[in-house]
């Protein structure tokens, strides 16, 4: 029974961190958007930022806010059922998600900047 806990328990924490991170994000594209007036130009000047630079620091910060949110949460669901090693299981918890991202943002940032050229050669500008 304990180990069905503990995997149930370790996905619907990976689902929280995931759905966190990705509130974040959101949230920070929001705020600039908002912020700064961002429009078309702008926002593929800032993704081309140093080939890319700009693009992984928007994903690393709300990733880092969510390391730091999702500690006293996990802590707090492994010792509702009673897990004794509670920061092995944050370590895990944190660990899929951080495959995730290092595994996918390089995929990621080629399809943006494919896709990015694509609409100028399409549109006919250069920025």
């Amino acid at each position: 029974m304990k180990i069905f806990l503990l995997i149930v328990s370790y996905i619907v924490l990976d689902v929280i961190s995931s759905l966190i991170y990705v509130g974040l994000l959101l949230l920070l594209f929001i705020t600039m958007k908002k912020v700064f007036n961002m429009n078309e130009e702008k926002w593929s000047a800032f993704f081309k930022y140093r080939n890319g630079k700009g693009l992984y620091s928007i994903m690393v910060f709300p990733y880092l806010l969510m390391i730091s949110i999702m500690y006293p949460v996990t802590m707090f669901g492994f010792d509702l059922i009673n897990f004794d090693y509670r920061v092995l299981g944050y370590i895990a918890v944190i660990m899929l998600p951080t495959l995730i991202l290092f595994l996918k943002l390089p995929k990621l940032k080629e399809s943006i900047v494919i896709n990015t050229r694509e609409v100028i050669k399409q549109n006919g500008r250069d920025y």
